[in-house]
């Protein structure tokens, strides 16, 4: 009898990953909205993290919930526009429809749409910040992180 419990548990457990018995379908698609925030900057101010946003890394946008739970996006061709357009993007409320995945509070932007931002200001916003990034990476010096503060204080 044990045995037979056990392939019924089996069969049970595997229709509860994403998607079902379809393995091919992946996860659902959801509809969410919230606040652009930076990652880095939110952990420090709540939790006292080290995050050293500005300094060393760029402050990375992703989205609080209205639980205030934080949820960073893939940095896919959807969303590193998104993640790196801080300047523009900071505090502003996002509808967006995508996958989430819980286990990592990760989210892959199918679509969104920005309070008063467009699409060609968000790329714009990116683009800059990609290439102050690529100035810092390459002043680099072996055995030291990237210092990016310098370069956010540039207009190119």
């Amino acid at each position: 009898m044990k045995p037979l419990l056990y392939l019924l548990l089996l069969i049970i457990s595997l229709n509860t990953w994403s998607g079902g018995w379809d393995l091919d379908k992946g996860p659902a698609i959801s509809n969410i909205q919230g606040e652009l925030v930076c990652i880095g900057c939110s952990l420090k101010s709540s939790l006292g993290s080290n995050s050293q946003c500005g300094i060393y890394t760029t402050h990375n946008i992703g989205l609080r919930l209205g639980d205030g739970s934080l949820w960073q996006f893939v940095n896919n061709q959807t969303g590193h526009d998104i993640i790196f357009a801080h300047n523009l993007l900071e505090g502003k409320k996002a509808r967006i429809t995508g996958f989430l995945y819980p286990i990592a509070h990760m989210i892959e932007i199918v679509s969104i749409t920005v309070d008063g931002v467009t699409e060609q200001q968000i790329s714009d916003a990116a683009f800059k910040e990609d290439k102050q990034i690529g100035k810092a990476l390459m002043a680099r010096k072996r055995n030291q992180p990237p210092v990016i503060y310098p370069y956010h204080l540039s207009d190119e």
